[in-house]
């Protein structure tokens, strides 16, 4: 007998034998669906065979704070072409794309502001691919604004079209944002005019990011803190290597009074006798880094006391 959960093994979503916390109701979008429609009546988006079309229409029919979780089939693609193309303004809503490779739900923007914007609380995406596709560079790719708290951001791939067409920031995060959690995300950009990978606006408190991998060409720092600090913030078991070799910026910068932990990070930094990383008020365990390539890495900060 195939189960709910191998049925979504198949599709690419969570393994077989996974227990999936589904509470509420769930919906389905495939914008490629013959029989597809955003339209609530006749049963749409109640399964795979009838799915509605876009995500932001999805998002519109859950309820807040309900559990409800949202499917994207593999392949399904969207333009971001505005903002709030894409608005996930409804609280406690999860978003799942399944597929793997070339079939991982797409979303492509094609306007300076076209974005996927989290406006509500405790929101989850998963699994899904922001493509910059705007000529003169998108301003950021996934944007956490001030009503994001408990934001979780998982699998995510962020990716440039080309050096012309590219993020300036992948993920843009307004002042008093708490509990963000990014992991197993990829950030991978061409040369161009990114400025940060992921960039705070101002403070922060309990912020995660853990397990993910930035090569990127970013002209300031690749993970910037430095407007406001922040309350423990926890960085670990990511990879950051910045290919630039002009920027003044670094792999990890926090504000001189921001707080937190990062550990078991290895960083990389293509301008020569750059400094690596920066935060006066931060314990760093156990990173590696260099600005010299085909070189190892050396623990950064360096270790400079002693323990008595």
């Amino acid at each position: 007998m195939t189960t709910f959960a191998d049925r979504l093994y198949e599709l690419g979503g969570a393994p077989v034998g996974q227990a999936l916390p589904i509470t509420g109701n769930i919906w389905w979008v495939d914008s490629g669906a013959s029989d597809g429609a955003d339209n609530i009546g006749n049963g749409y988006g109640r399964s795979p065979a009838k799915p509605f079309l876009t995500l932001d229409y999805a998002i519109g029919q859950c309820t807040a704070s309900n559990g409800d979780v949202i499917y994207l089939l593999p392949g399904h693609a969207e333009n971001l072409a505005v903002a709030d193309t894409v608005d996930c303004d409804v609280a406690g809503v999860t978003i799942v794309g399944l597929g793997r490779g070339g079939l991982i739900p797409t979303f492509s923007t094609t306007a300076a502001a076209g974005s996927i914007t989290v406006d509500a609380a405790n929101v989850t995406i998963q699994n899904v691919r922001l493509v910059a596709n705007f000529a003169t560079g998108t301003t950021a790719g996934l944007t956490i604004s001030a009503n994001g708290d408990g934001c979780t951001v998982d699998g995510v791939h962020f990716r440039d079209t080309s050096a012309a067409n590219e993020f300036l920031v992948h993920i843009a995060v307004a002042t008093t944002v708490s509990d963000l959690w990014v992991k197993n995300c990829t950030f991978v950009t061409a040369a161009g005019s990114l400025t940060n990978s992921i960039l705070f606006a101002g403070t922060s408190v309990d912020v995660v990011i853990e397990n993910c991998y930035f090569y990127v060409d970013s002209a300031d720092s690749v993970i910037d803190h430095a407007a406001g600090a922040s309350t423990n913030l926890h960085i670990h078991h990511c990879v950051i290597v910045n290919i630039d070799t002009g920027a003044a910026g670094y792999c990890v910068q926090q504000k001189s009074d921001g707080t937190g932990v990062v550990h078991d990070c290895r960083f990389a930094y293509g301008k020569i006798d750059a400094e690596i990383s920066v935060g006066a008020a931060t314990w760093w365990f156990e990173n590696y880094a260099t600005n010299t390539i085909a070189e190892s890495g050396l623990l950064d900060p360096a270790t400079s006391h002693a323990i008595p």
